[in-house]
């Protein structure tokens, strides 16, 4: 047991609005019993007892009676006397002196587990209690007891706020007792004052209200004790006082009207001011005036903690309103039938609505549809308890919608909840979690990539080995058929081992194309031009059970691409996708515009953001499992059955795409078909035309070659082939020995070296070196492997010539004649120049003065000639490029276009014909190194200036032809 001294201070916050509830609602009530059944009830339930209770004490403690209860229905009758014996012996003295008492559990505390008392308390259901003693001039008046049947720990502010309304019902009993017996006395003073003066003395004397006879003077005649208790005065210093030297200078006026309006005969009830106590500070007052004759009868009770109340719950109020306005937080009270019944104005700043648009319309007219569902059952739950945190999306006024973080509590009727807007949260959560997501793509893109990159180089150094491999089989094939002699088997089993090589060379070239080591020859490419061109021979490759359709967007850019290997990848895909179909089907090929974003090039490791044409192939065949789309781009891997497919030509796609820029994503749907995408970077130049290959006779000739080879039988095969074309050939296996020979002074007229070479010097440190020694040296690559010391982003350097492996003799031959060949040209126009100036040319094969076009893609012939042609008197614009000759062919006054005929991308003979539909009267000279049979121009006008050519021959082809004579 715990006893806690009775406390006159303020109850607790959460108390206050419950204690002038009661206040308010006790003032209507006149009656005693129903003073104490609302306060008891009302009590009950604040605090959630069983039974709150009133004893009248008599004669003793041991012996009370209870006349007033109340109980939740489940509690015994409790009316009666009950004996409470020893218990009530050991309580008194405490709760005579006013002191509350607090019992938790009467089965544990010493002063209740007492046989008698604790079988009371187990007939009457009582575990725990509150004691609140009323004592009046040391003796205990009443006693007001709240019970429970279950053990419980009473709080400070449960016991305060039931000591608050203990004194506060007891005081209301007293106030209508003597509010009745003033009422009553008034009504008949005269007759009935002598029969009434002792209970009137007893009244008077025991009121805590301040009763009073106040004459026209301002005089209080008589004034009760209640005065001096309350306010300090004494009651001679209260008849001697005019009652308005005691009221607060700020309810003068107010009082002052109040009192003249009682010298009318007008009573006042509840009317408050503020009295002046004897020791300092204001007290409350509420008044009841009675005028009657020339006396006015008075009664005031106390308020001034209720104002104090009050003025809390008013500033509290206030800070709440302010806290409501102010609020950047969503704040709402909904109504049972969930509708806005109240909303802050930060409404408007987030959600872009006004208050008053929103109440009395349900919340679900402005909750998005897609969580309706979810806060129905929060709204549901949140009545019955408070509910720290649920999320929902409400729509904005002007469009989209808002993320809320609500926290709500049920009050009453209503649901108190306030919403944090959290949008931005939400919407960085989003972010963070698409860079997750995109980290976990790129990470496994990466780990792909490597994959891939390590198979590459695997597979590249395989195909380098078998390179040299086909390269000796392939080159002893051609010597042998040399020399056949007639033998027709012996022919067709040279011709039948000539096919294995070539089958062999495409798959070694497919194994380069995915190590990303083959040497490509990039155009400026219109794939919507490439598809047609392609048209009908992907028809015939997918046959006719197969629907192949085209949809070309209009105006598709271009790329920059090797055109004959991307024909090779849509070749490829095709006779896939036809054969995923079982032949019957549709394939559709589609040609588009695409710009790749920095959100999927942070899903795609080996994308760049920017312009992409996008070409792709469908199909509607079986498709791929998901479980095998990591797969397909490997070497060797393969879904066909065996013998159908070698697995190279997806992963050649994927590595010539890789080496051209592009990229290439697959999606495929098991049973529905696959879908390939092809990415290649934009190009903003011109078209340009495929290149002129070399064609023409195969011819050998007298200069010497050296030959640079590791490869002991591929060196003997190549040895063998170029002195059966007539050459000087010298032989080394490495760098150092090769360079030995070049230092040695011996003639050497074209280097032929590997790219990949074992020792010291690297083959392009080689061919530097070598250039240095002999300054018109000139040198040709070959490799079965290309390595980043001849390319460029995947492409040859500016200036390589390179000669892959396996290659045919034909080839050999005329490629080296082609390098010799410009060789001389240059070696001759130097000699020309130098020799031009002491020794001009005969005044015969003096032309005059022309206007001159000169394209030529070798940087030092083009130099030379340009010279020689400025020392000859003649004007001279010299280009490398056929693309860079075509918007010149504008210029005023050009006469001539002397153009090579083998050029980087469009040739010389195209240029002529677009100069000959734009410039008719334009004269063309072609330079080449070929005789004009093999040139691969038709026109037999044609005018050819042969390289390597003398001056005169130079001055003999810029002579205007004749005029034939009419």
């Amino acid at each position: 047991m715990t006893s806690t001294p009775v406390s006159r201070s303020q109850a607790g916050t959460s108390g206050v609005a419950f204690l002038l509830q009661l206040e308010r609602r006790l003032r209507l009530l006149q009656d005693t019993g129903e003073i104490l059944s609302l306060s008891a009830q009302l009590l009950g339930q604040r605090l959630g007892a069983q039974q709150v209770a009133c004893f009248d004490i008599a004669q003793a403690l041991q012996c009370p009676t209870l006349q007033h209860a109340w109980s939740d229905g489940l509690a015994p009758g409790a009316a009666g006397e009950y004996f409470l014996g020893d218990y009530a012996a050991r309580l008194a003295d405490t709760l005579s002196a006013g002191q509350a008492l607090a019992v938790s559990d009467v089965m544990n505390d010493p002063r209740t587990a007492m046989p008698a008392a604790l079988a009371t308390f187990a007939r009457l259901d009582i575990r725990a209690f509150l004691n609140i003693p009323i004592a009046k001039d040391g003796q205990l008046a009443a006693l007001f007891v709240v019970h429970s049947r279950a053990a419980r720990l009473w709080h400070a502010d449960e016991i305060e706020l039931a000591v608050q309304v203990s004194e506060r019902v007891w005081s209301t009993i007293l106030r209508a007792q003597a509010e009745s017996r003033l009422r009553a006395l008034s009504a008949s003073m005269e007759t009935q004052v002598a029969e009434r003066t002792r209970e009137f003395g007893r009244t008077w004397n025991v009121s805590p209200d301040l009763l009073g006879v106040l004459n026209l003077d301002g005089y209080f005649e008589h004034s009760n004790p209640a005065w001096q208790a309350t306010l300090g005065w004494s009651a001679e210093e209260i008849r001697t006082t005019k009652f308005l030297e005691l009221v607060h200078p700020e309810d003068l006026p107010r009082t002052y009207a109040a009192w003249d309006a009682a010298n009318q005969g007008q009573p006042a009830l509840r009317f408050e001011n503020r009295y002046r106590h004897k020791l300092g500070g204001w007290h409350w007052l509420s008044w009841v005036a009675v005028p009657e004759g020339d006396k006015v009868y008075c009664s005031a009770r106390d308020i001034t903690v209720e104002k104090k109340l009050e003025a809390d719950l008013a500033a509290r109020n206030s800070e709440r309103e302010r806290l409501w306005r102010s609020a950047q937080d969503l704040m709402v009270a909904i109504d049972a039938d969930g509708c806005f019944a109240a909303v802050n104005p930060a409404a408007s700043a987030i959600l872009g609505w006004l208050p008053e648009e929103m109440l009395g319309r349900s919340i679900f007219d402005f909750v998005l549809p897609e969580d309706a569902a979810a806060t129905r059952q929060a709204l549901a739950q949140v009545t019955h308890e408070a509910m720290p945190s649920f999320e929902n999306r409400y729509r904005h006024r002007e469009g989209g919608h808002r993320w809320l973080s609500w926290s709500a509590a049920p009050e009453g009727d209503l649901v108190f909840a306030t919403g944090r807007h959290v949008t931005l949260e939400k919407e960085a959560e989003s972010t963070l979690r698409r860079m997750q997501e995109s980290l976990r793509h790129s990470e496994m893109a990466l780990l792909q990539s490597q994959k891939l990159e390590a198979l590459g180089k695997l597979t590249g150094g395989v195909a380098h080995d078998f390179n040299n491999v086909l390269q000796i089989i392939s080159g002893n094939l051609q010597l042998l058929q040399l020399n056949l002699n007639d033998d027709p088997l012996a022919a067709k089993r040279i011709a039948s081992a000539s096919a294995a090589v070539e089958r062999g060379a495409k798959l070694s070239a497919q194994l380069l194309a995915f190590a990303r080591r083959q040497p490509l020859k990039p155009l400026v490419t219109d794939l919507a031009h490439l598809l047609r061109s392609t048209e009908e021979l992907l028809r015939r490759a997918t046959g006719e059970t197969i629907e192949t359709r085209l949809l070309l967007a209009d105006d598709c850019w271009r790329a920059l691409v090797d055109p004959h290997q991307l024909e090779n990848v849509i070749l490829n895909l095709a006779i896939n996708a036809r054969d995923a179909m079982d032949g019957q089907g549709q394939l559709t090929i589609e040609l588009s515009n695409s710009v790749l974003g920095s959100d999927y090039a942070a899903r795609h490791a080996d994308v760049t953001p920017g312009d992409y044409v996008q070409l792709a192939v469908s199909d509607t065949g079986t498709g791929i499992p998901a479980d095998l789309l990591d797969k397909i781009f490997e070497p060797f891997f393969t879904t066909k059955k065996e013998g159908e497919g070698t697995g190279l030509g997806l992963s050649m796609a994927y590595g010539f795409l890789r080496q051209s820029g592009g990229h290439l994503t697959v999606d495929s749907v098991p049973g529905h078909g696959s879908t390939f995408r092809i990415y290649l970077p934009r190009s903003l130049e011109a078209e340009t035309e495929l290149p002129l290959q070399l064609g023409g006779p195969v011819l050998g000739g007298k200069e010497t070659i050296l030959v640079v080879e590791d490869d002991v039988q591929v060196q003997t095969t190549v040895v063998d082939m170029l002195r059966g074309l007539g050459y000087a050939v010298l032989r080394a296996s490495d760098g150092e020995s090769a360079l030995a020979i070049v230092g040695s002074g011996v003639a050497i007229d074209l280097l032929f070296t590997d790219v990949v070479m074992p020792g010291k010097v690297a083959s392009t440190a080689l061919a530097r070196q070598a250039r240095m020694l002999l300054p018109q040296l000139a040198v040709l690559f070959t490799s079965g492997y290309t390595q980043d010391a001849i390319m460029q982003g995947g492409r040859l350097e500016p200036g390589v010539e390179l000669l892959s492996k396996p290659y045919r003799r034909e080839d050999l031959a005329r490629r080296i004649r082609h390098l010799l060949a410009n060789g001389r040209h240059v070696t001759a126009l130097h000699q020309y120049r130098a020799q031009l100036a002491p020794q001009p040319p005969a005044p015969g094969l003096q032309p005059g003065m022309r206007h001159i076009l000169l394209v030529e893609d070798n940087a030092d012939a083009r130099a030379m000639t340009s010279e020689l042609l400025s020392m000859l008197g003649h004007t001279v614009l010299a280009v490398g490029t056929a693309e860079e000759a075509l918007p010149l062919l504008g210029t005023p006054g050009l006469e001539l276009l002397l153009t090579d005929i083998s050029l980087p991308h469009m040739s010389g003979v195209e240029l002529a014909e677009l100069a000959a539909r734009e410039r008719p009267q334009l004269e063309v000279v072609f330079s080449t190194g070929h005789a004009p049979a093999n040139s691969g121009v038709l026109d037999p006008a044609a005018r050819f200036l042969v390289k390597p050519f003398t001056v005169e021959q130079l001055q003999q082809a810029l002579l205007a032809p004749a005029v034939p004579p009419a």
